[in-house]
């Protein structure tokens, strides 16, 4: 970073902001913080330009930015003048929600589902043994198939095009007769 490219602390707050919020999604504060520099920036980053923003160690930035570009968070944007990898934020925040959704959220609901599976094939004597609540056990077990029906319908509701919608909506508007 060049003297010309000092950076606010007020963006260094935001970072450490975005990094305690995303942690409370599962994430590493690092991705919140890595994330809100490469989104912000005018210009595409590489990894030794966060490591000097972040003032963070090399690993950390390649682990992260791995992490960051599996779930589709950031975007590979191309060799810098230099050779190196830039990264840009991916535009669509809905499709980075949408894929975490997808690649994270449902396979944690998969594993719930299977523990729960085995948990209620245990005989009776067992699970009276280990004083398991039978009605709860069951009421757990609906719960995460109600929480599997959400996700879906809201991973397929983003498939909708709303576009259709707006037009409604728009022709309800320009002509109040219309149905």
């Amino acid at each position: 970073m060049s003297e010309l490219e000092v950076l606010p602390p007020e963006l260094e707050d935001l970072a450490n902001e975005v990094g305690d919020f995303i942690c409370y999604w599962g994430f590493k504060k690092i991705h919140g913080r890595l994330w809100t520099h490469i989104y912000l920036s005018n210009d595409p980053l590489d990894a030794g330009q966060l490591m000097q923003r972040l003032r963070v160690s090399k690993a950390l930035i390649s682990l992260s930015l791995n992490d960051l570009l599996r779930y589709d968070v950031i975007i590979e944007n191309g060799k810098s003048a230099r050779g190196t990898q830039t990264y840009v934020g991916n535009p669509d925040v809905l499709d980075v929600i949408l894929n975490v959704l997808r690649r994270r959220e449902r396979k944690m609901l998969a594993k719930a589902e299977t523990s729960h599976r085995m948990l209620t094939s245990l005989s009776p004597e067992r699970q009276n043994r280990a004083s398991l609540h039978s009605e709860r056990v069951a009421a757990l077990g609906r719960m995460i198939h109600q929480a599997q029906n959400a996700l879906s319908s809201l991973l397929e509701l983003a498939t909708v095009d709303l576009k259709s919608w707006e037009e409604i909506n728009e022709g309800k508007k320009s002509d109040p007769g219309q149905i």
